[in-house]
């Protein structure tokens, strides 16, 4: 069974027939759980640990040459509404990616695989400018191991996403077939 499922994962293997092609566009449900809960993590220890966004905001203050008047005022007020902030993301991205698990596994729909995949490259896209901008600059190695695994949980769940969205496709042909 296991082997099967392996075989759905597979973004280059085409399916072959209806259950494949399921179980393809199933694939993508792993990636959004795994990616749901490495985003609870994340917001998790981010809230736990202030420092590490406070660093982000002195960089991009220091950026900005901001005043010290306008950068006190601007940590202030990030420092109160972060916290509530950063929960109720967790909060909403944990029942969104398991709705989102649940209708594609259910439905086995093109649209979710789609979607998500273009946030991918969105998220893809604003930590390559936060690099290159030097947003992460002064971190210390827990948060850096932190962005580590969880963009490498994110390029293995955006593979599934492929792999799914290439059997969501193979089963919606195969439905219009007679």
């Amino acid at each position: 069974m296991l082997k099967l499922w392996l075989r759905a994962a597979n973004p280059f293997n085409a399916p072959r027939a209806m259950a494949e092609a399921q179980r393809a566009a199933r694939v993508g449900t792993f990636g959004l759980l795994a990616s749901g809960a490495v985003g609870a993590i994340s917001s998790l220890l981010t809230w736990l640990h202030p420092e590490w966004l406070a660093a982000i905001v002195a960089n991009q203050q220091a950026k900005m040459q901001m005043s010290a008047e306008q950068a006190a005022m601007q940590s202030a007020m990030i420092g109160s509404i972060m916290p509530v902030a950063l929960l109720a993301s967790m909060v909403f991205g944990i029942a969104l990616s398991l709705v989102l698990a649940w209708a594609q596994w259910k439905y086995m729909t093109r649209a979710i695989p789609i979607i998500v995949l273009a946030m991918f490259v969105y998220s893809m896209l604003i930590v390559l400018i936060a690099v290159a901008t030097g947003q992460y600059n002064g971190r210390d190695s827990g948060y850096l191991i932190l962005l580590g695994v969880s963009w490498a949980v994110q390029i293995v769940s955006a593979v599934l996403y492929v792999a799914s969205l290439r059997g969501a496709f193979v089963l919606h042909r195969l439905k219009q077939e007679p």
